[in-house]
């Protein structure tokens, strides 16, 4: 049960607990039983702050591939657990270690390993768990990436404007993979439920396929450009740059992934503050809404003759 599970149960409880309190307004026994057990749920809700995250996920389903509470088709369950696990991954990489292509092994991949740990019911759940890591942070930054996920799922149900929104934090290869996981949804006729913490959204099977024409009506192009400007450094840690073009525009984005961090070092110590050639991946989204969304990959710096 996520968090927010538990403080829509609890709440439950207490109006029943309230109504129980009405009833028994007078009683000598009875009412002070049911306002000690007023105020413990009361605490227990309160102790459940809004907003928090947590490394579990729970996915609901409904529609075609499920029956009731009873079961799950095995073909559209394993379908939607790959590229579901994929865009946590990319998503992980991207947020927490900076580095995500567009194929390949993702920095940092054992540590957003999800695992299925429960069957929940009520409709047909589920649940993947964060796998046991040594990590100090891991926990806390799975959480984040599962959170950012729920909403980037709830917003390509709402509209284009708040899809788009949302993109503007997440990288192109997360994209590709919730395209992949709404279309097994969309495909089967499902309805998703999705829960993280304090974070849901919900879809029946018509949102559900609306939600995937949105993914799937986005066009993604990535071209090699060269721009003559200042280079004004890297961030290691998030593994970003910093670079000014002719025209005084700055340009940031990530560093190629290929890249070693020698090799950056390199880069730095000869082209820091210097004018040089900047060669870089730009890929643009181009939204159904018609609103576009540019990024930069920093491949290599030269010098100008």
């Amino acid at each position: 049960m996520t968090i927010r599970s538990q403080r829509d149960a609890l709440k439950v409880q207490l109006i029943d607990t309230r109504r129980m309190k009405e009833m028994a307004a007078g009683h000598p026994l009875m009412a002070p039983a049911f306002e000690e057990r007023e105020k413990e749920l009361q605490a227990q809700i309160d102790a459940l702050p809004l907003g928090e995250k947590e490394a579990r996920a729970i996915l609901f389903f409904s529609g075609e591939p499920v029956q009731g509470s009873m079961g799950i088709d095995v073909t559209f369950a394993s379908g939607v657990l790959d590229p579901f696990q994929s865009m946590v991954m990319a998503d992980y990489a991207d947020r927490w270690h900076g580095v995500v292509g567009t194929r390949g092994p993702r920095v940092g991949e054992a540590n957003s390993r999800l695992l299925l740990t429960a069957l929940p019911r009520g409709s047909f759940g589920l649940e993947l768990t964060r796998a046991e890591s040594d990590e100090l942070f891991e926990e806390d930054q799975l959480a984040d990436t599962l959170a950012h996920i729920t909403k980037l799922v709830e917003s390509a149900a709402t509209s284009d404007e708040e899809f788009a929104t949302e993109l503007n934090d997440t990288a192109p290869r997360v994209i590709q993979k919730l395209r992949s996981f709404l279309e097994v949804v969309s495909k089967g006729k499902a309805g998703l439920r999705m829960e993280t913490g304090d974070y849901r959204c919900t879809m029946d099977p018509i949102r559900a396929t609306e939600a995937y024409n949105r993914v799937a009506g986005t066009v993604e192009t990535t071209v090699e450009i060269k721009i003559k400007g200042v280079f004004k450094g890297v961030l290691l840690e998030s593994w970003r740059f910093d670079f000014l073009n002719e025209d005084g525009h700055k340009i940031s984005g990530k560093i190629d992934e290929n890249l070693t961090p020698e090799q950056i070092a390199k880069l730095s110590a000869e082209f820091f503050n210097q004018r040089c050639l900047a060669i870089l991946d730009k890929t643009t989204v181009v939204f159904k809404n018609g609103r576009e969304r540019t990024t930069h990959v920093l491949k290599d710096l030269q010098s100008i003759d």
